[in-house]
Parts: C-alpha cells; sequence; structure tokens
C-alpha cells in the first residue's frame, strides 16, 4: 500500500488548510495521480534517446561514412580498417539501437506490466553502465594503449547494464503474478532479450580470446559473423516484432497479428541463435528468411488497414514508410541467403545486413520513433514533420543506391565505385535530419494538452509543480508563500484552498497560471486530454 505518512503540524508549521490536507491524506482514502513518477521516467528516457542519438550521428553513422569513402577511394573492399568497422558496427547495433530498445522498453514495459517505476536509482545505473560499456568497446576498436583491457572492461559493463536492466523488467518487485504470455509481442521480447544476453555472453568470450591471442583490436570473420547475426537478427528484428505487434498494429489500423504464430517464431529465433552461434550459417540464413516470411505474415502488415492510421503528429507517408521497412527486410534476408549460394558475388553479404541495419530497423526507428517518442518524453511535441519526411524519404534513398551498387562495386567494379560515396551521404543527411529532429523536440519545453480554461480552481497545487516545475516560480510570485518554504505538498490541497491559506485572490493565481499554460500550448491541433 502506498505510503501516506505526512509532516505532522509540530514539525513544520503550514497554514490550517495545508494541515487539513495533509491530514485527509493520513485517512485510507485514493489519493489523485502522482505525476512525479511519469516525469523522471520521461528524463531517464530522454537520457537514453540522447545518448542513442550521439551514438548514431557520430561514432556510427560519421565513421560508417569515413569507411566507406576509404573503401570506395580505394575501389577495394579491404581498404577501411577492420577494427574501424566492428567499431562503426557495436556503435550503431548497441550504441544506437541497444540503447533506443533498452530505453524505450524500461519505460514502457511497466506501464504494460501494470506497475508503476519508483527506484530511478538503477535506471540511472543501467544508463552509466550501458554507456560506458559501449563507449570503451568502440574506442577499443582504434587500438589504444591497453585496448584489451578496454575491449574486456566494455563488455563487462555492457553486460552488467543488460544484467540490471532484467533485473528490473523481471525480477523486480511490484509485479503481478507471473502468466504465461500467450501475445506474440510478449513472447517476442522473450525471445529478443534472450538473445541479447547470447551476444553480451558472446561479445565477452571474444574479448577473452582477443587479450590472450590477438596483437590487433579485430575480431576474426567468422566470429564476427556469428555475434552481428545473433546481435541483428536473434535481438534487434525480434524487439522490432515484439513492438510492431503492440504498436504498428495500433498506429496503422490493421487487424490483431495472428498470436497463434507467438511460440513458434520464439522457438524459431532460438534455433537461429543456435545455428550462428555454432557457425552454421547457411541454415542461420535459410532460417532469416523462413522467420520473416512468417513474421510479416503474423504480423499482417501488407494487409488492408481496418481503420484511418493515427497521423497526428507525423508526417503522412509515415505508414507507408512502415511497410517498406519490412520490405526491407525480406530483401535483406533473401540477399544473405544469395551470399551463401554464391560467394563469389562479393559484396552481397555486405548489401544484405546494410537491408536489414538501415532498411528495415532505420526505417522502423525513424518512422515509428518519430511519431512516438515525443509523446513519451513529457509530452512533447515532434518538431518538424518536414524533417520527419526528409529524413525518411532520403535514408531510403541512400540504402536504394548502397544496396543496388555495393555488390556490383565489389564484384565487377566500374562506375558503381562512383556512386557508393553519395549513397553514405545520403544517409548521414538523413541521419542528420532525425537526430535534429528529435533533439529540437526534447530541447522544446514540456505542452500542457489543454487549454487555459482547464486551469480551475479544483485543480491540485501538486499536480500543478510537480507536472509543471517551471510553476513554482509563478505561483509563489502569484502569492503562494507558504509554497516557497514547503518541504512537501500535499497531494489534494487545491488551488483554492492553497490561495485561502496565504490570503491571495484565487483570481490571480489561476490568472498566472493560465497564462503560463498558454505560452506552452501545441502548435498543431490535437484532440484535448484530460489531466
Amino acid at each position: 500500500m502506498e505510503d501516506k505518512t505526512r509532516p505532522l503540524s509540530h514539525e513544520v508549521k503550514y497554514p490550517n488548510e495545508w494541515e487539513d490536507a495533509f491530514a485527509r491524506e493520513r485517512l485510507d482514502l485514493p489519493l489523485p495521480a502522482d505525476p512525479r513518477p511519469e516525469r523522471l521516467a520521461g528524463r531517464v528516457l530522454a537520457a537514453f534517446i540522447l545518448t542513442g542519438l550521439v551514438f548514431l550521428a557520430l561514432p556510427g553513422t560519421l565513421l560508417g561514412v569515413l569507411n566507406l569513402l576509404s573503401i570506395s577511394g580505394h575501389e577495394s573492399p579491404t581498404a577501411a580498417h577492420t577494427a574501424w568497422i566492428q567499431a562503426h558496427g557495436q556503435a550503431q547495433l548497441f550504441g544506437w539501437v541497444g540503447t533506443f530498445i533498452l530505453g524505450i522498453s524500461l519505460y514502457v514495459l511497466p506501464k504494460i506490466q501494470g506497475r508503476g517505476l519508483k527506484r530511478f536509482g538503477e535506471l540511472w545505473a543501467i544508463w552509466a553502465l550501458w554507456t560506458s560499456g559501449v563507449a570503451l568497446r568502440w574506442w577499443a576498436g582504434f587500438g589504444p594503449w591497453r585496448w584489451q583491457a578496454m575491449f574486456i572492461s566494455g563488455a563487462i559493463l555492457e553486460l552488467a547494464g543488460y544484467a540490471l536492466a532484467l533485473h528490473v523488467l523481471v525480477f523486480a518487485p511490484g509485479r503481478r503474478k507471473r502468466r504465461t504470455p500467450q501475445d506474440l509481442s510478449s513472447w517476442m521480447g522473450i525471445a529478443g532479450f534472450g538473445a541479447l544476453g547470447v551476444a553480451l555472453l558472446l561479445n565477452l568470450a571474444i574479448s577473452l580470446r582477443l587479450d590472450r591471442s590477438a596483437a590487433l583490436a579485430v575480431v576474426p570473420p567468422r566470429l564476427d559473423r556469428s555475434f552481428v547475426l545473433i546481435a541483428v537478427w536473434g535481438f534487434v528484428v525480434a524487439v522490432a516484432w515484439g513492438y510492431s505487434a503492440r504498436f504498428v498494429t495500433i498506429l496503422l489500423g490493421l487487424d490483431q497479428p495472428d498470436h497463434r504464430w507467438a511460440k513458434w517464431l520464439s522457438a524459431g529465433v532460438v534455433l537461429f541463435v543456435v545455428f550462428a552461434l555454432i557457425r552454421q550459417f547457411l541454415i542461420a540464413d535459410l532460417l532469416a528468411v523462413i522467420l520473416t516470411i512468417a513474421g510479416v505474415r503474423a504480423l499482417r502488415v501488407f494487409r488492408p488497414a481496418r481503420r484511418p492510421a493515427k497521423l497526428l503528429g507525423a508526417h503522412r507517408h509515415y505508414p507507408f514508410f512502415v511497410r517498406l521497412a519490412f520490405v526491407w527486410l525480406v530483401v535483406g534476408a533473401l540477399l544473405g541467403l544469395l551470399a551463401d549460394f554464391f560467394p563469389s558475388l562479393a559484396g552481397l553479404g555486405g548489401a544484405s545486413r546494410h537491408a536489414v541495419t538501415v532498411g528495415f530497423i532505420a526505417t522502423l526507428v525513424f518512422a515509428i520513433g518519430q511519431r512516438m517518442l515525443p509523446s513519451f518524453l513529457n509530452g512533447r511535441e515532434l518538431y518538424s514533420l518536414g524533417l520527419m519526411g526528409g529524413s525518411l524519404w532520403v535514408l531510403n534513398l541512400g540504402c536504394l543506391l548502397r544496396v543496388s551498387t555495393e555488390s556490383v562495386a565489389y564484384s565487377a567494379g566500374g562506375i558503381a565505385w562512383n556512386l557508393l560515396p553519395f549513397s553514405a551521404f545520403l544517409e548521414l543527411g538523413a541521419v542528420l535530419m532525425f537526430v535534429v529532429n528529435l533533439g529540437l523536440s526534447l530541447a522544446h519545453p514540456m505542452l500542457v494538452w489543454f487549454g487555459p480554461e482547464g486551469v480551475k480552481p479544483t485543480m491540485t497545487l501538486y499536480w500543478s509543480v510537480y507536472s509543471f516545475p517551471e510553476t513554482r516560480r509563478i505561483l509563489i510570485d502569484a502569492g503562494l508563500k507558504t509554497l516557497a518554504g514547503a518541504k512537501e505538498v500535499p497531494r489534494t490541497l487545491t488551488l483554492a484552498e492553497a490561495a485561502k491559506a496565504d490570503g491571495v485572490p484565487l483570481d490571480r493565481v489561476l490568472e498566472d497560471l493560465g497564462a503560463f499554460f498558454s505560452r506552452h500550448q501545441p502548435r498543431r491541433p490535437s484532440q484535448p486530454q484530460s489531466h
């Protein structure tokens, strides 16, 4: 039961109205919803998102562009340092996508589980462990002094962050009684996070092996391929399917997923991880094709929508790009299988990975992320619909150019070498638009999703100052002097009671608060929401 104890009058002297409110809260009565946990959760999520954006723009995409420029300039796939290519992959997979997934999961899943987050120190610890681990692993790829220690330390920190996240999401107190899940979303989440654990353990084993026997910070090709397959298909793709089953279905107005596929798909992911781990790559790639076809069928992405798509706050073409992302996934799976059958066609494997990581994962994140993340981040509004649409169009144009020319360039050469840099610059431009759009969305203050007329005498003081901390100073300046020295604000104290306690005209309090809310209205129309 929630602790309803409040300071007593002999501890801090409050006006009678405040004391009465504290007394009410010591009774066994339901209290108004507390906005503080949501605000604190939004701050943690913002830290994960900003960290992911930094990894995406700098260690991820920019380093990838430099690698591709080196390869195309020398017209040789071996021109770029292998360690740099692997560091780029780590920054993209774990630094960007992994950080996004962890942050979103820590924010969303406790709500789905029907419990609130209270121990925010653990969430900040997860962020610190994961971020420092990924950063160390990325920097170790450049071969600095004691790179072996960085490799191992980074792997341990990543694993520790994952273990703590698992504790919060699965074993933390306050969960409802566990029941065997029946839905596609839950099973894909279980399989995906299980695969992440395998990938991180493999990463640690690779780090220990390099410490003993390697002179350079380069993972052997077959080990690296095994790790990348598990991280991409076992973790990221599976989790993307899980969140698609929950969010894409709603946003695009689709039929409910076919949950009968849930256990079969999760078992397929487990098999895929096993075959990738024992380096049976042909079987793993064949499984990827089968799983992709089954996953698309279960999610019903290409069936006609039953309801209009939810376009509010997003570019009107984003449903098209969500479906296009799944087309890229099918293309990537097929190219990966073709690469096994035609090893002489160099570049097919790289084209396959690019179709999956950029075509599927990045397109899906650019589409769904820009639609949903601003609202998760304490009720903000996406800065620019134009930037959202531009990032999606440019990203997919760059991806099409890269996938269509990489195999040709690596196998036959010619003009395809000259086209590769254009794909890199297009994708870099798309990434910058995405980063700027989300960054500016975060930089803008939190919005009020109701009009000034919603400011009424019955609104609670607690809700105002903890939902919008800036209003504390406004209310104090309006005459609520008790608030200035209060160590705690009663949850049930109304604005009318607070004004009476300090002998302040209620109209002035409502007017000043209403003026603040008027300045923080959304730029685009929306449905009114209750508070």
